[in-house]
């Protein structure tokens, strides 16, 4: 009897603290961005161009997810920059790119963080193409 007593005390207590304890949550929005903000570049004047904000935390982890997917590309390089990105940190810090998608379906992007200019990164189509949508609901 006294066995059954305690397993049961056991069980209430490690049932207890797991109702009492915060549940992980796998779409948690630790550690990301607070803004992300696309600043038209006045040189780039090939298409039309808007400025767009990002503060919602579906929209930033989407970018999030589209640079950190980005693929290094070789050798310096010679582009012209559609829009300067800026990504504001929870603790203020900000981090530049220069960032262009285009118009153009077929196109990749491209991402070139502003603290090393001759290194840049390419944004797989499919993800441009999500990145092209979410701005174009942004300036419509």
């Amino acid at each position: 009897m006294v066995k059954y007593v305690g397993f049961l005390m056991v069980l209430v207590i490690a049932t207890f603290m797991t109702g009492c304890s915060q549940p992980n949550e796998p779409e948690s929005e630790e550690g990301l961005p607070v803004l992300i903000t696309l600043t038209c570049n006045p040189d780039f004047t090939f298409e039309p161009c808007q400025d767009v904000m990002f503060d919602r935390s579906d929209e930033i982890r989407h970018m999030m997810e589209a640079i950190h997917k980005a693929e290094r590309l070789p050798g310096n390089l010679n582009y012209g920059t559609q829009y300067k990105m800026s990504i504001t940190n929870a603790d203020g810090s900000v981090t530049r790119y220069d960032f262009s998608l285009g118009m153009d379906s077929e196109m990749q992007g491209l991402l070139v963080n502003q603290e090393d200019t001759s290194t840049g990164y390419s944004i797989s189509l499919e993800d441009s193409n999500q990145l092209r949508r979410l701005i174009q609901r942004r300036t419509d």
